[in-house]
């Protein structure tokens, strides 16, 4: 009985051991099949809400996890990291396409605009844009064209409409003698379509006036000196004259193209200053004269509140005047007419000496 006892007692004891070793059989936990799989939600659970192992896993918890659409990797909606349009990266409506970091509403310049779209820093209406602020600008001024291989400055052609033609080698009219208009000038036409200087007869310097009037003004005079005598030494009487700038301020035609820059000499504002650099031909060659000229101001008292200044002047197409400011003594250069409000003349000069002129012609500057 005893020996039954112990042995039923060992079989008992083997029987529990055997069953505590047993593992239970694991729950079918390893995807969910609800709403909210790796697409939508979290990274691994499906669904929505729950624990690791359940509906929904631990990375995403209900609709819309950590990589939500706009995010920077899922395609969610309002995730924890890309909320709405205008994501950083991929996914949803905020992605790198339309509202990413380079386009429209991006999230380096947040609305319409990003920095390379339409309305952007370069984009059309920009800063570098047409018609944005600091955009390209109108031309100014005369319309000047400088050709940077030769140095060389010169007027744009301008249209019909623009050109003012004051002389065309075929009539002297629409010029009058100095303040007299009507009083038609006594110069002569020439061969070449040009108009010749003949002396007043007084021994004194004149001028010819236009009878258009202008204050600012883009002017393109040719000129041609004659021949002076080789025994001449006095260098005023070495073919002068001069352009007018309504009739007040001059700048001096002369042959001086063997000497240096002088005060006095071609490419002059005559007694003012000194050409840049002594542009001018000899003589019996013709010279062309490109002025940008801005006129003087006066209130309604008759005040200058604003000298008169030569923008810009070439000659021969080099630069001799740049923003020079008029103000000698009397308000005019010595031989000209005191300046005064309002537009005047142009001016060329009888200085004794036979100089041509031919294809003069004008436009107004916009400023």
């Amino acid at each position: 009985m005893t020996l039954v006892r112990a042995l039923l007692i060992t079989l008992l004891g083997l029987g529990v051991a055997t069953m505590a070793c047993t593992p239970a059989s694991p729950p079918d936990t390893t995807t969910g099949t609800g709403n909210g799989g790796s697409s939508s939600g979290g990274s691994t659970g499906a669904g929505t809400g729950g624990s690791a192992t359940s509906l929904g896993g631990s990375v995403g918890s209900g609709s819309g996890g950590v990589t939500a659409s706009g995010g920077s990797i899922g395609e969610g909606t309002g995730g924890a990291v890309g909320s709405g349009s205008g994501g950083s990266t991929a996914g949803g409506s905020g992605g790198s396409g339309a509202g990413g970091s380079v386009g429209t509403g991006g999230s380096q310049t947040g609305g319409s605009g990003g920095a390379v779209a339409t309305g952007g820093a370069v984009g059309s209406g920009g800063a570098v844009g047409s018609g944005g602020a600091g955009g390209a600008t109108a031309a100014t001024g005369c319309n000047w064209i400088h050709n940077t291989a030769t140095d060389l400055w010169s007027f744009a052609t301008p249209t019909a409409a623009n050109k003012i033609v004051l002389f065309d080698g075929t009539t002297l009219a629409g010029w009058h003698k100095e303040n007299m208009p009507g009083t038609p000038i006594t110069w002569m036409l020439v061969a070449g379509g040009a108009m010749q200087v003949v002396p007043s007869g007084t021994g004194q310097a004149t001028e010819v006036q236009s009878d258009m009037k202008f204050s600012d003004l883009c002017v393109h005079v040719e000129y041609m000196t004659p021949v002076f005598p080789s025994t001449t030494t006095d260098v005023q009487k070495q073919g002068n004259s001069g352009v007018y700038l309504k009739s007040a301020y001059e700048m001096q035609i002369l042959d001086t193209s063997k000497l240096a820059p002088l005060i006095d000499g071609c490419g002059a504002v005559y007694k003012v200053k000194a050409p840049l650099v002594v542009a001018c031909t000899q003589y019996l060659t013709w010279n062309t004269y490109e002025i940008e000229f801005q006129g003087s101001v006066w209130d309604t008292t008759g005040k200058k509140t604003k000298d008169a200044v030569m923008v810009r002047v070439a000659l021969n197409g080099k630069l001799v005047q740049l923003n020079v400011d008029l103000n000698p003594a009397g308000g005019f250069t010595q031989a000209g007419i005191a300046d005064a409000p309002g537009p005047q003349p142009l001016g060329l000069q009888d200085h004794l000496d036979l100089v041509q002129f031919k294809n003069i012609w004008a436009t107004i500057p916009q400023y």
